[in-house]
C-alpha cells in the first residue's frame, strides 16, 4: 500500500493600495513548501501575482521522484 503525500505549502500575500502610481498596489510575496522557504519576491502588476500563486501550487502539486 503506497502511503499517502503529506506535503504542505504556505503562501502569504500582502497587498496594498498606493495612490499616485500607475499600477495602483505592491504585493509582497512570501511562501514555503515542505517547510523550505523562498526568498521574499514583489510584484505591482496583477499577472505577476497571479504567476507567482501558480507557481506555487505547481511546486506543492509536483510529484516528488
Amino acid at each position: 500500500m503506497e502511503t499517502p503525500s503529506t506535503r504542505s505549502g504556505v503562501l502569504i500575500l500582502r497587498v496594498w493600495v498606493e495612490d499616485g502610481r500607475a499600477d495602483g498596489f505592491r504585493a509582497r510575496i512570501i511562501q514555503t513548501v515542505d517547510g523550505e522557504p523562498s526568498s521574499p519576491s514583489a510584484a505591482s502588476e496583477t499577472v505577476d501575482v497571479l504567476m507567482a500563486v501558480r507557481k506555487w501550487l505547481d511546486d506543492l502539486l509536483e510529484r516528488p521522484g
